[in-house]
Parts: structure tokens; sequence; C-alpha cells
């Protein structure tokens, strides 16, 4: 199947599994544009034509994100980290959800986790997180933090989104969710990372926490 219509946006800090990451999405989202997009130190003895390189301005992934989107000249965008976490294949899925009509598909993460992939006191904050957000929100999901999703352009644009740092994905989901959109999870793979863990300290998550609750007066 071909990916012409679709942009994979890698955000990358640091991490040794970039190049694999990256290779991986060429490989198997054929005809797809990858868009990495780096802070600190990038290794990625890589040339495609349908891959661009971009250095972050700033620091925080969120502002990865939305940097990364302005050169996003499809209809169909995706998020997955360079850590090698995710199954690029699993992208494949979210993009038929979308081209089905979901304007964001999201990966939910306890549906195929690898033992040992993710601490005990992260799973237990993320499902504090998701928990939150379902019920302020009225949302129906299963994992609020997850890295890999698939959405429409003009949706992610529309959202307009202002968080800095991991609080995108709430952003977007509640944003979402105010918009109408559709929303479709699905159960993905999820493996132990590769280089030194970035798990998000308890005051980060309750940072996280406290952006559910700021986010009722944004629109």
């Amino acid at each position: 199947m071909d990916y012409r219509d679709v942009t994979v946006v890698i955000p990358v800090k640091n991490e040794p599994a970039a190049e694999k990451v990256t290779r991986n999405v060429l490989k198997t989202l054929t005809g797809s544009r990858v868009i990495v997009i780096y802070s600190g130190r990038l290794d990625l003895g890589l040339r495609h034509r349908n891959l661009k390189v971009v250095r972050q301005v700033g620091n925080g992934k969120g502002v990865a994100c939305v940097q990364a989107a302005k050169y996003v000249r499809t209809p169909i965008m995706c998020f997955i980290d360079g850590d090698g976490t995710y199954d690029v294949g699993d992208l494949k899925r979210l993009v038929a959800e979308v081209r089905r009509g979901a304007d964001m598909a999201i990966g939910n993460r306890f549906g195929k986790m690898r033992e040992g992939a993710m601490p005990a006191y992260v799973k237990f904050g993320n499902r504090v997180l998701t928990v939150t957000g379902n019920l302020l929100y009225g949302l129906r999901i299963d994992d609020s933090q997850t890295g890999s999703r698939a959405m429409k352009t003009e949706a992610f644009r529309d959202m307009r989104l202002k968080e800095t740092n991991f609080g995108i994905e709430t952003e977007m989901n509640v944003k979402a969710k105010k918009r109408g959109y559709k929303i479709v999870e699905l159960p993905i793979n999820y493996y132990i990372r590769e280089g030194t863990p970035k798990h998000s300290k308890p005051f980060g998550g309750l940072k996280l926490l406290a952006l559910n609750f700021k986010l009722l007066n944004d629109p």
C-alpha cells in the first residue's frame, strides 16, 4: 500500500535508536514523508528523498511537534517517538482508521506492552491522568499519554496547540474532544526503550494532572 498521503514526525532528543526508527518508517510506510526534528545530538547516517531533518529551536516535545508540523504538506500526519519503544508497523493501522474517517487515531500501549517496558509508578500515573481526562471531558480512552498517533493534518492545525513539553498529548486529546473530532484508539505494541530511560518524575506527573484542569478554560 502507498503512503504518499502521510507524513511521519519523529521527535528526537539524544536517541540512539533514532536511525533505526527512521529507516523502519521509510521502509514500512512506503512513499511517506518523514520529518526528524531533534535537539541535542543526532547520529543519523541516512539520506533519503522523502526525509527531512530539522534542528529544533527551543526545548520540549510539544515545541518539537508544533515546529515539525509546519513542514507537513500531506493530509495525514503521524507521530512516533524515536526511542524504539513503538512498533512502526502499528502506524499503518492508525493511518487506516484516519482514512476511514477518524480525525485522530491513537495507540493504546497497555494493549500489548512488553514486561519491563514501563515502571509501575509510571503506569499508575498514566492511569490517574487518563481517568481524570475521561471524567472531565467525556473521553473514552485507555492511554492518554501515548506518543503513537495518526491524525488529519487540518485537525492538528485547528487545535492550535500551546503545550511545550509532554503535555502536548493531553492537549491533543482534550482539544480534539472539544472540537467534536472522532477519536479512535487501538491496542499497539510497546517495547523497552533503547538507551537511558526518560520516564517522567512524580513532579512532572503532577504538572500533567494540573494541565487537565487548566484546559477546562481553554477553547
